[in-house]
């Protein structure tokens, strides 16, 4: 089925515009680009998957964010993001990274994961069932869905890691309020996080992030780039 993406890109000139359609061309199900550089973003038609759209944009070397998707008829149908800290009680930790959960259709849910500061290697990423994060992990109760274990495996290289993948084990709209932990390897630490209900398609043009002050570009970059936001 065809669905729009839409994606807040930093680009500052027409070369960026250029190189973005350039790239995206060569992108397999993709029928239709639409890129504006006085609102930087993107949008594609097409039966492309966003994580193959998302990694082609960032293969240029350009930060890039999903920022929803929909059918092309219009509509959104679900999106959600999640923010990592690090500890076993959440609150005074500097975020460690953000996973951001998309609804594609009815049955397909596009994931986001970027992480930084933690230590070299393959990472667990698992959905636990509650939200409760005063007590990590023994807060956040058990694996939600125990029958689909790990959600993947998250690799971490020179300190900071990303993976982006559609999956059909859920739903948006069943992890609301539940908790997303990664194992972060140093002496069993783990970074934690509550999914909340956020912004979909055409329902944001936010281009600062409340919680850091920062663009969406630079809060993605310090995290592509291995530094704390």
């Amino acid at each position: 089925m065809p669905i729009k993406i839409q994606l807040a890109v930093d680009m500052t000139c027409q070369s960026c515009v250029d190189g973005i359609n350039s790239v995206l061309g060569t992108v397999p199900g993709i029928d239709k680009i639409d890129v504006s550089l006085d609102d930087k973003q993107v949008m594609v038609e097409g039966t492309a998957s966003p994580s193959s759209v998302l990694k082609a944009i960032k293969d240029t070397g350009r930060s890039a964010v999903v920022r929803g998707t929909g059918s092309s008829s219009g509509g959104n149908i679900g999106a959600a993001v999640c923010i990592f800290e690090e500890g076993s009680a959440m609150g005074s930790s500097a975020t460690r990274g953000l996973a951001r959960f998309v609804q594609i259709d009815e049955t397909m849910c596009f994931v986001d994961i970027s992480v930084s500061g933690i230590s070299d290697g393959a990472h667990g990423v698992a959905i636990h069932e509650c939200g409760d994060l005063s007590q990590v992990p023994e807060s956040c109760g058990g694996r939600w869905n125990p029958d689909a274990v790990e959600l993947d495996r998250l690799v971490v290289k020179d300190g900071w890691g990303d993976l982006a993948f559609e999956t059909d084990r859920f739903k948006v709209w069943e992890i609301i309020g539940r908790s997303v932990l990664i194992d972060a390897g140093d002496e069993g630490g783990v970074l934690a996080g509550v999914v909340a209900r956020s912004a979909g398609l055409f329902e944001n043009d936010k281009q600062i992030c409340a919680c850091s002050g920062n663009t969406l570009w630079t809060e993605q970059r310090l995290i592509d780039q291995g530094q704390r936001l």
